[in-house]
């Protein structure tokens, strides 16, 4: 629980916060068996961002659980919302909520349809070794990647890698989107370097690279006077 609650609020938290366009809200979602202690941590956290909607869940499935809100929104606006999805180990560029925002305007009314910002950056650190650093390129991943559909459906309802191939899709290769972190413990596979599907969407990243790259989709991860990059290989460090 240290090692999500670290993430949750060093990456993602710091990153919606400093979201160019605050126009979003999202919505929480944990189990009704979380210990109480965190549940009280978790609730302070989410207490303080105006953005947040936390929600305690015992339903069989993420959908379930956040539909009646999604619903109540849509309602509330009068027609279906954009949602996106976001998980509480990655975190996403400064502009993300501009740059869907953008796009989705620009479709006007159209129903179904999918969007995802391709280019992130991949972090990974397994054992006692440095980090190592990746340029990813890899649509419908599950770092922001967004839907607007009709009928009681939401971004959770289909498989966010196959969304492309069931509905009007828009990929936007701009700039980088999102920051995956992959550490010990994290909740999908172990990162293999050298297999070729990850060769094929992943390279390696020069420091100089990787400190532009920081400023200009992702600054929040500065600690203090230091570099960008020194400041993320320090939380990464850190990480329990």
């Amino acid at each position: 629980m240290e090692k999500r609650f670290f993430l949750f609020e060093n990456f993602l938290l710091k990153s919606l916060s400093a979201q160019i366009d605050q126009n979003y809200i999202l919505i929480v979602l944990t189990s009704q068996l979380m210990p109480e202690m965190y549940k009280e941590r978790l609730i302070q956290l989410c207490q303080d961002n105006r953005n947040v909607e936390l929600i305690f869940s015992d339903a069989s499935s993420v959908h379930d659980a956040i539909w009646p809100t999604i619903s109540s929104y849509n309602t509330t606006f009068g027609h279906p919302l954009v949602n996106f999805r976001i998980d509480d180990d990655d975190c996403l560029s400064v502009d993300y909520i501009r740059e869907l925002r953008k796009f989705m305007l620009r479709l006007g009314d159209i129903i179904p349809v999918s969007y995802s910002r391709s280019n992130g950056l991949v972090a990974i650190r397994y054992g006692s070794e440095s980090a190592c650093f990746f340029r990813a390129t890899v649509p419908f991943n599950s770092m922001g990647t967004a839907i607007r559909v009709h009928g009681e459906r939401s971004v959770f309802s289909f498989g966010h890698s196959a969304l492309h191939r069931r509905f009007p899709a828009v990929v936007d290769n701009f700039g980088m989107g999102f920051i995956s972190i992959k550490v010990d413990g994290h909740d999908s596979l172990e990162i293999d370097e050298n297999s070729i599907a990850f060769k094929n969407s992943h390279t390696p990243i020069e420091e100089q690279q990787l400190e532009e790259a920081l400023s200009k989709w992702f600054p929040f991860v500065r600690q203090g006077d230091r570099s960008l990059v020194s400041s993320l290989n320090t939380l990464i460090e850190n990480i329990p």
